[in-house]
């Protein structure tokens, strides 16, 4: 006779409970980004509030014994590759010319405000290991945490701590993302501000704002049919995932610590690697005719990718541990408070410098996003420009190709830098000669006193006003 199936699994029912305080965290935070118009005026994402409401409501011991991070944390990791997944699904359907050198250039200044938060945080957490013994290789978490996501702000955080020793690194990398997020929110805002007294905000359109139409694809799937179509993307995202647990669980076979580091450090970009790999194939069979119909819906990749970092965000604020972050707020505080500082230097210097006519969308795209998210630095332009008439929209989405590509160097060797002290000076000083290198291509025609070879470079809000 079968096994009876017990519903009353205390474990099933305590993960059910986990997402319920989730979700509903997140309809609190938006209650609260609505109706609150102090913090509706900072654009803090509202399931970042319902996260750090949730996080205070830790505090009291009645409450915080109905949480269990252990959960909140597997959720925020497993949601950062869901997520990516849908992304690398989508259907790239580029709307404005923006030339290749750009998008390069702007690769760069993403990879170098990578690089430079990796510089910075690792000079204040060598000296702070000399002088109060905290882990020598935790600033490698301010990039992680700031440039990347709650996700692998946790990944790397606890990686650090089960393999090398970095004691609350979980807590740490959560409690960086969430500052993050803040920063990217708080200061943007304000220098958005600043920047409207000072005359400089200019609103490219008007003020309301309708958004364009979706094309109508008349060879997708309809909305139902024997199975839905949300159905079919779930399936192709789980799909890539599951693909990508195989790929990371060959790579740790191998037995080296660092190879295994390198496998679930990065289950986002193996999720997004084995997403395009199916891009492809999908589109390579749609081609020669095998598949008839489009099966991917970008919009609904949009719903479910946008789902998943929602998600993400608040589980990973609602996981952080407040005894591993008192144990290393000093350093948590420096590190975030000198980061925030030089990271806001380095992409005004650098948009300023490299897009013409519209510097200010440019570098609130990129702060937005080198701090907190995509999300962020979107919704920061879209308070200057709602209807995306500058390229700085298109720069931000298709710089990720070759900010990955640049950005290889740091992402394949954060393992091997925390493995030692040794190794983590070792691979300060490349991460230091990378960022120059960015830079030296970045600011070539100024070094080098030479224009581009060809046509040079044009002011964009000249050529508007030509137009």
């Amino acid at each position: 006779m079968a096994d009876t199936v017990v519903f009353s699994d205390s474990y099933v029912w305590t993960f059910l409970c986990q997402l319920a305080i989730l979700f509903g965290a997140m309809l609190v935070g938006n209650v609260i980004r609505t109706r609150v118009p102090f913090i509706k005026k900072l654009y803090m994402p509202s399931a970042l509030l319902g996260g750090l409401l949730v996080l205070l409501l830790k505090l009291i011991p009645a409450v915080n014994g109905y949480i269990d991070s252990v959960t909140m944390q597997i959720i925020a990791y497993h949601c950062l590759g869901l997520g990516f997944a849908a992304m690398a699904l989508k259907t790239m359907k580029n709307k404005k010319s923006v030339s290749t050198t750009k998008i390069v250039e702007s690769g760069a200044i993403m990879a170098s405000s990578y690089l430079i938060q990796a510089v910075v945080g690792l000079v204040i957490s060598v000296a702070a290991y000399f002088i109060g013994r905290y882990f020598y290789a935790a600033g490698l978490i301010l990039p992680m945490g700031f440039g990347q996501s709650t996700g692998s702000a946790l990944s790397w955080g606890s990686n650090f701590e089960t393999s090398y020793g970095f004691t609350g690194g979980a807590s740490y990398g959560l409690a960086v993302a969430a500052i993050g997020f803040i920063v990217g929110s708080i200061v943007g805002v304000a220098y958005m501000n600043i920047a409207s007294k000072k005359g400089k905000v200019v609103r490219r359109r008007g003020v309301h704002v309708v958004d364009e139409p979706e094309e109508v694809d008349t060879n997708e799937i309809p909305n139902s049919e024997s199975i839905d179509k949300l159905s079919i993307q779930l399936c192709f995202i789980a799909i890539a995932y599951i693909l990508s647990y195989g790929f990371m669980t060959l790579l740790s076979l191998s037995g080296i610590s660092a190879i295994s580091d390198l496998a679930w450090g990065l289950n986002f970009m193996w999720a997004l690697l084995f997403g395009f790999i199916m891009k492809l194939i999908l589109s390579k069979l749609n081609k020669k005719g095998i598949v008839k119909r489009h099966y991917v819906n970008n919009n609904l990749m949009d719903r479910v990718s946008g789902f998943m970092f929602d998600l993400m965000i608040v589980s990973g604020v609602v996981a952080i541990d407040f005894e591993d972050v008192y144990t290393n707020l000093p350093l948590l505080i420096v590190t975030c408070v000198v980061g925030t500082i030089v990271t806001f230097i380095y992409v005004k210097v650098a948009t300023q410098y490299t897009y013409k006519g519209y510097a200010l969308e440019s570098f609130l795209t990129n702060f937005g996003t080198v701090t907190g998210t995509v999300s962020t630095g979107m919704i920061l332009l879209r308070e200057i420009d709602p209807t995306y008439s500058t390229p700085a929209a298109s720069n931000i989405v298709l710089q990720n190709i070759p900010s990955i590509a640049l950005l290889a160097p740091l992402l394949l060797t954060m393992g091997f830098a925390a493995s030692s002290l040794t190794n983590t000076l070792i691979m300060f000083g490349v991460y230091l000669v990378l960022f120059v290198a960015y830079n030296i291509f970045l600011f070539r025609r100024k070094i080098f006193k030479k224009r581009y070879l060809g046509k040079p470079e044009e002011d964009w809000t000249e050529n508007k006003k030509q137009e």
